[in-house]
């Protein structure tokens, strides 16, 4: 190899590092794969997860068997895409799988974001309990034998139920 002297473009010379740095060519497999859900939108990246690259073959997984078919259709659009957005020409052929996988990640990820929700974001002033719901607590924890457990029941109820209360508030502005 022969050394090249005087000044070059900086993203010539980084391209140079990475590949001799990324023998296994997996820089541009990563960014095929990052750019997936920019590419396909979160309506279809819901549905669906990148395998990886093989030989520029693409391997998306979908969560059914319909959404396989549809995106194998629109297979080659995609392609196109995807190679735009990483800006080389990666992606020779999309293939398209069914997992059930996804369909557990996205059922996962949607428990994720309703706890989120419920125990993030804005802050809830959490609102009194009536002597009506108040004495209906009483009366579910009743059963519990062990007084220290009613006692948490009672508790966690109680700060569980104002915080709803408080959550369903009308917010002012």
């Amino acid at each position: 190899m022969t050394r090249r002297t005087g000044p070059i473009q900086f993203g010539a010379g980084l391209q140079r590092v990475l590949k001799r740095i990324d023998r296994s060519d997996g820089l541009p497999k990563a960014a095929v794969i990052s750019v997936w859900r920019t590419v396909v939108g979160d309506h279809i990246g819901d549905h669906t997860y990148v395998i990886g690259v093989r030989k520029r073959e693409l391997l998306v997984a979908a969560d059914s068997a319909a959404w396989a078919n549809e995106l194998s259709f629109m297979a080659e659009e995609l392609k196109e895409r995807i190679n735009t957005a990483v800006g080389q020409d990666l992606v020779g052929s999309i293939r398209f799988t069914v997992s059930r996988d996804v369909r557990s990640n996205r059922e996962e990820s949607v428990n994720l974001q309703e706890i989120q929700r419920g125990y993030g974001g804005e802050k809830v002033t959490p609102e009194p309990l009536t002597p009506e719901e108040r004495a209906a607590i009483e009366r579910s924890v009743a059963v519990i034998s062990n007084e220290g457990l009613r006692d948490a029941a009672r508790r966690a109820t109680i700060r569980d139920l104002e915080w709803k209360k408080g959550q369903e508030r009308p917010k002012t502005s």
